[in-house]
């Protein structure tokens, strides 16, 4: 997203609506990958020599639960206040801070539900859709002889 500066007035609000593309912005990493794009509302103003935006983005992320392995949906919203020293500039480009913000808000570990029970780690059977047969993954704690 590119803002130039002299299409802003002094004092005045102006808005803006775009649809982000996550292959613009390098969003599909690892464990979170956004299927469809993006939409972004952003409220920019000048005064003296400083911008300020607003922005709201929101859109749906595909995840990878840290636990099970499992794919599932997510409905992510960000709000970011962003500040810029205006001074010389004819523009300002967002699309590095924009990418980062939408990068912070992935948790470090993520998982399909609360109660999720992930993998067995002694045969990998998704223990959320059945019972194995290992002791470890039976909920047993004792070991097998």
């Amino acid at each position: 997203m590119k803002i130039v500066i002299h299409q802003l007035k002094e004092n005045q609000n102006m808005l803006f609506e775009e649809s982000l593309r996550p292959e613009d912005y390098d969003l599909n990493i690892g464990v979170m990958r956004f299927p469809q794009p993006l939409r972004l509302e952003a409220e920019a103003w000048k005064s003296d020599e400083d911008l300020t935006v607003r922005i709201h983005i929101e859109g749906e992320a595909v995840f990878s639960c840290s636990s099970c392995l499992e794919e599932f949906n997510k409905l992510i919203e960000k709000d970011m206040t962003l500040h810029y020293d205006i001074k010389g500039l004819d523009s300002v480009t967002l699309d590095s801070e924009i990418r980062e913000e939408i990068i912070l808000e992935h948790p470090i570990r993520i998982l399909c539900r609360e109660d999720c029970r992930g993998l067995c780690p002694q045969c990998g059977a998704n223990l959320n859709r059945q019972t194995c047969a290992c002791s470890r993954g039976s909920g047993s704690t004792g070991n097998k002889v």
